[in-house]
């Protein structure tokens, strides 16, 4: 008979088996007429409602990517993305509110030992956070007392932990690679009401802010020990997404939520085709061969987009699976493909725009939501594509690289 122990680690060594996917996805398809109800109150206070809230945790959402083997659902990389493309179609706020938390909380299940035996000493929990700015770490007896303020703390109202850039106290040097993380419960920091922004409203994206609070050693990972290294000798190791590069991952996985939006926009054009044609003498517009091949080309640039997410997911997937490593030429290529889905998605949105014509940009027409929110996120620092092209450009060619390897 097999011992408890090895059973226990083969159940670990997965994810989430099929049945347990689906009905994630499932459940977030269930949730989108409840989503898109309470967008405008979430928008309006600019942070997830309670009840939203609420939906997350007793649905598990925000343990979707925290591995099994510390009380989360465990999904595939290929899940997750499923999964949060029906979400996005609810809310692309809430979207990105769930990218931000599982993306973090699955960073955190990197981090050395010490990290993990404490955040995660009651079971899975939420963290969320930022790294730029930095704020500053001093040296004390028994650990480090921590200063700063971290804009787009995206999640922190729904969020146990904060994970926290810092540099120490006199380092002047690049933000990346000379950046460390600290990990601070939430109530030790103040929240300070700061999302005033165009798109994303409903993210609560504010700004965290440390004044004087002290953590124990075991609550810092210096910029030479990120979070992240695949370390085989941790107590805490084990699980599929332990052996995942982070930045890929996380860039990659944040854009499905974005293809999920602008579906729901293709959705919204595509009811209205019977709509006619304003100043011409087409009746509706599946009368007109413009505004058929627009919808044809935006409906093909997401498909596309998808085509290429789920094909870098699944590589994702069989690494983890079984225990390859992607190769620096990969993760050029990967983050010049990302930046080929940002483009996809960007000119499908605004294709869109231009079909559904000047009235949907009114505040009371839910496309104008998702086009806000996609523009906004398009525009985070890790979808700029001019950078990604760059980078896979000067991989190709042998020049000088403009980014440390890890942080692409």
């Amino acid at each position: 008979m097999a011992s408890a122990a090895k059973i226990r680690s083969e159940e670990f060594a997965t994810f989430a088996d099929k049945a347990t996917a689906d009905t994630m996805v499932a459940r977030a398809k269930e949730l989108r007429p409840f989503l898109m109800a309470e967008a405008p109150a979430g928008e309006a206070q600019r942070s997830p409602t309670k009840a939203v809230e609420k939906s997350l945790f007793d649905n598990k959402i925000l343990f979707a990517l925290l591995p099994k083997r510390l009380g989360g659902v465990g999904l595939s990389l290929t899940d997750f993305c499923r999964m949060q493309i029906e979400i996005a179609k609810g809310d692309p706020s809430i979207s990105w509110v769930v990218q931000i938390i599982n993306g973090t909380s699955w960073v955190t299940s990197l981090a050395p030992d010490s990290v993990q035996d404490v955040v995660f000493a009651n079971g899975p929990t939420t963290v969320c956070g930022a790294y730029n700015p930095p704020g500053k770490a001093r040296k004390v007896d028994g650990g480090w007392i921590i200063n700063g303020a971290w804009p787009y703390t995206s999640g922190s109202r729904q969020s146990e932990w904060a994970q926290q850039g810092v540099v120490l106290e006199g380092y002047d040097g690049p933000v990346v690679p000379g950046i460390s993380m600290c990990y601070i419960p939430f109530k030790d920091l103040t929240i300070k009401d700061a999302w005033y922004v165009t798109g994303m409203q409903g993210t609560g994206s504010d700004i965290s802010i440390a004044t004087d609070v002290f953590i124990p050693e075991g609550q810092m990972v210096l910029m030479d020990e990120r979070a992240g290294q695949i370390d085989r000798t941790k107590r805490h190791f084990g699980a599929p997404s332990d052996l995942l590069p982070v930045v890929p991952v996380v860039r990659t996985t944040g854009i499905a939520q974005l293809i999920g939006a602008v579906e729901a926009m293709l959705e919204i054009v595509k009811a209205e085709s019977v709509k006619p044609v304003l100043t011409t003498i087409i009746g509706p517009r599946t009368g007109s061969g413009a505004y058929m091949r627009d919808l044809g080309e935006a409906a093909a640039m997401l498909d596309t987009a998808k085509l290429i997410l789920f094909h870098l997911v699944g590589e994702f997937d069989r690494v983890a699976l079984t225990g390859a490593e992607l190769t620096l030429d990969d993760k050029a290529r990967h983050r010049a493909q990302c930046a080929q889905m940002i483009k996809l998605v960007h000119g499908a949105s605004e294709s869109l725009m231009f079909q559904a014509g000047s009235s949907a940009f009114s505040l009371d027409k839910p496309i104008s939501r998702y086009w806000k929110d996609v523009s906004m996120g398009l525009r985070h620092i890790q979808n700029i594509p001019t950078i990604g092209y760059e980078i896979y450009g000067r991989n190709l060619a042998g020049g000088e690289m403009i980014s440390p390897p890890g942080a692409y």
